[in-house]
């Protein structure tokens, strides 16, 4: 389903391939990338994204966004893995993150993601999210993983359960979405259930 990249590029500190995808840990270099990237996407996600100012679409505040993603990173609290194809890493299409990595007697995280706007109706991200997932849960050696989605965001809703999440309950005002606190609908998958 993944495998370790070898080929490890200047800009990367970490990367995984999948069949299609190549989901990297990215360093400061890349932040015109980034940004490229969230500007192309900003009304789009905007429904669905935490609530940011007109800085965070800057190239300088993206360097300092990805300075604080490698440190993490380093010390393996997140895993921010930017996805691009395989035979394109020149345009990010998207990006999943396991964050809030807890270990001791939880071994768990949270996991988000987003797409961009033409790259939906392709499998990218269910390929990225299955991955992802398997890869916390087997070498990574965590128990859970998380995912809160907003209750009418039918897509993300769609994925997290065809990559075998189940849901929980509701999380009351759990993010401020677009000027919001918005509840989230609660979904996790446990290690035993990845095989399943």
């Amino acid at each position: 389903m993944y495998t370790y990249a070898m080929d490890i590029k200047p800009y990367e500190l970490f990367a995984l391939e999948t069949d299609r995808l190549r989901l990297s840990v990215y360093k400061r270099s890349r932040a015109p990338l980034v940004t490229r990237y969230l500007c192309k996407n900003r009304e789009f996600h905007k429904k669905w994204s935490q609530t940011y100012t007109d800085s965070y679409f800057q190239v300088k505040t993206q360097k300092q966004y990805l300075k604080f993603d490698a440190s993490e990173y380093k010390r393996e609290r997140l895993f921010p893995l930017w996805i691009t194809l395989k035979d394109d890493p020149s345009v990010i299409i998207g990006r999943v993150s396991l964050f809030n990595i807890a270990l001791g007697g939880m071994r768990m995280c949270q996991l988000g993601y987003h797409l961009d706007e033409d790259q939906q109706h392709k499998g990218y991200m269910t390929e990225a999210v299955k991955s992802v997932v398997s890869f916390a849960l087997s070498d990574l050696r965590l128990h859970r993983v998380e995912a809160f989605i907003l209750p009418d965001n039918e897509r993300s809703l769609e994925l997290i359960r065809r990559c075998g999440f189940r849901h929980e309950g509701l999380r009351m005002s759990y993010m401020n979405i677009n000027g919001q606190w918005r509840d989230h609908e609660t979904f996790y998958i446990l290690e035993e259930m990845l095989h399943q």
